[in-house]
């Protein structure tokens, strides 16, 4: 493959996993577990301050009943790194209003981190980790 055509390949990838972040941003806000239902690998990895869990019923339901709502979601700092041929990682800051046990508003900021595998044509998430970043 020549080093042009290389580059908009990679350049596309790019900006079809930041929209796909965006969008499963906007489904978290909105306890859209559909979306990750069709979002997650069959054997996800989910990985936080609160703890991993490899239960993918129990991620599903999580974002279902959606107890501690985002209100709000602003992403920054992108980063895509194609690792090979069908696979790759999306990294961004956001910052998020959540609401804490659905009354409790506060504002965190994290590095989210998802690595992506595509299957069957579709980007779908095997891994995604949150870290508390320093305030901005």
């Amino acid at each position: 493959m020549s080093p042009e055509r290389e580059r908009t390949e990679r350049e596309s990838i790019e900006r079809e996993l930041v929209e796909l972040s965006e969008r499963a941003w906007e489904a978290n806000r909105n306890g859209d577990a559909d979306f990750y239902d069709r979002f997650l690998t069959e054997t996800p990895l989910s990985v936080s301050q609160w703890g991993i869990m490899d239960d993918r019923k129990a991620i599903l339901r999580g974002f279902a009943e959606n107890r501690n709502p985002y209100t709000r979601t602003e992403l920054s700092d992108h980063r895509v790194i194609v690792l090979g041929d069908g696979s790759a990682t999306h990294t961004a800051t956001v910052e998020i209003d959540v609401l804490v046990n659905g009354t409790d508003k506060q504002t965190m900021r994290v590095f989210a981190t998802t690595a992506l595998t595509r299957h069957d044509g579709e980007w779908k998430a095997a891994l995604f980790q949150i870290s508390p970043a320093p305030a901005g």
